[in-house]
């Protein structure tokens, strides 16, 4: 049976009593409409439950009134959360979200990045990977992983080197000396300053070790081995998702969290507080890096010429059990 076509602009006109442009401006809000006509024709689209074509508009206007997203993975908790908040504030100034992965091959993001120019006005960009071939000629905003090579675009970031420099100072106070790190893959520019920020703040003592591994819960054989040396009595890692893989390893190890090994994650995920030891970690502004990321671009679409701009938003530093020897429930503390 074939699809029965919903109802046209020229109905919702009809019902309304108005004419087809009339019903455009109030849908549109393009143009003064009197307040008892513009009642009689939102009346009209809700009784006959129109709902505007997408491509029609586009068409029309120039305008997609979409927003695209490009994540490296869905697999890290962190992204979905920032995905949320990107949709959440891409929604409320009435933009649709596209959301896309592509890993870290460079052909698959840029195969991303040229299908969402397609259906989209501006992109958000999350690097999995710099080295792009080709980037579309259309405003685009990289957002958690800013790098030199990109610096011709706007960018938002959580300032990732105080974040590691949190960390260190933190297991400087608490007195450790002999700290891993699990430094986070070496393409990711979030964990390179992360890393840089905590040597930094280190200096002049150097970690026991540092390892590079992926932002996952399965760590690679190099780091495992890593974190059984005896000597070791903290590790910062680059992410919840690799520190709470570290919390299952020292656990098999027999290590006692803190008391034999303290422990610091970054991000802030859900799971931080929800493992045993709860994880001390380095909080990122999720909902304000996602408000953040929309309102650049929607600037960026206004005024494509004008300089790029580099947010760089604040840290929290979460200190729970996973770093506090107190014999009781951690509560988290907020700096």
């Amino acid at each position: 049976m074939a699809r029965r076509p919903g109802p046209s602009l020229h109905d919702v006109a009809r019902r309304a009593g108005v004419s087809t442009a009339t019903v455009s401006f109030v849908l549109n809000d393009s143009k003064p409409v009197a307040a008892e006509t513009r009642q009689r024709v939102e009346e009209a689209v809700s009784a006959l439950n129109y709902r505007r074509s997408l491509s029609a508009r586009a068409l029309r206007t120039g305008r997609h009134h979409a927003v695209g997203l490009l994540l490296p993975d869905l697999i890290n908790p962190f992204f979905p959360a920032l995905a949320q908040a990107v949709t959440q504030a891409a929604w409320q100034r009435g933009h649709a979200l596209i959301l896309a992965s592509a890993g870290i091959d460079h052909e698959a993001e840029s195969e991303a990045l040229a299908a969402l120019a397609e259906r989209a006005d501006g992109i958000i960009w999350i690097p999995g990977s710099t080295r792009i071939a080709t980037r579309p000629n259309l405003p685009m905003v990289v957002l958690d992983r800013p790098d030199a090579s990109l610096a011709a675009y706007d960018s938002i970031s959580a300032d990732h080197r105080a974040g590691g420099a949190a960390a260190a100072a933190l297991l400087r106070r608490l007195g450790r000396r002999r700290v891993g790190l699990l430094a986070g893959p070496a393409h990711s520019p979030s964990a390179t300053s992360r890393q840089e920020g905590f040597l930094e703040s280190w200096a002049p003592q150097t970690p026991l070790w540092i390892r590079e591994a992926p932002f996952t819960l399965d760590l690679p054989r190099q780091a495992v081995k890593a974190l059984a040396d005896p000597a070791l009595d903290a590790v910062f890692a680059a992410s919840d998702v690799m520190a709470i893989g570290a919390l299952r390893t020292l656990h098999e190890l027999g290590r006692r969290i803190p008391e034999d090994v303290m422990l610091i994650g970054y991000d802030d995920i859900p799971w931080a507080a929800l493992v045993e030891p709860q994880l001390t970690t380095i909080r990122q502004p999720v909902a304000a890096l996602g408000e953040c990321a929309v309102a650049t671009l929607e600037a960026r679409i206004a005024a494509p010429d004008s300089p790029a701009v580099h947010h760089i938003l604040p840290i929290s530093l979460i200190e729970r059990a996973s770093t506090i020897m107190s014999g009781g429930t951690a509560r988290a503390r907020h700096r």
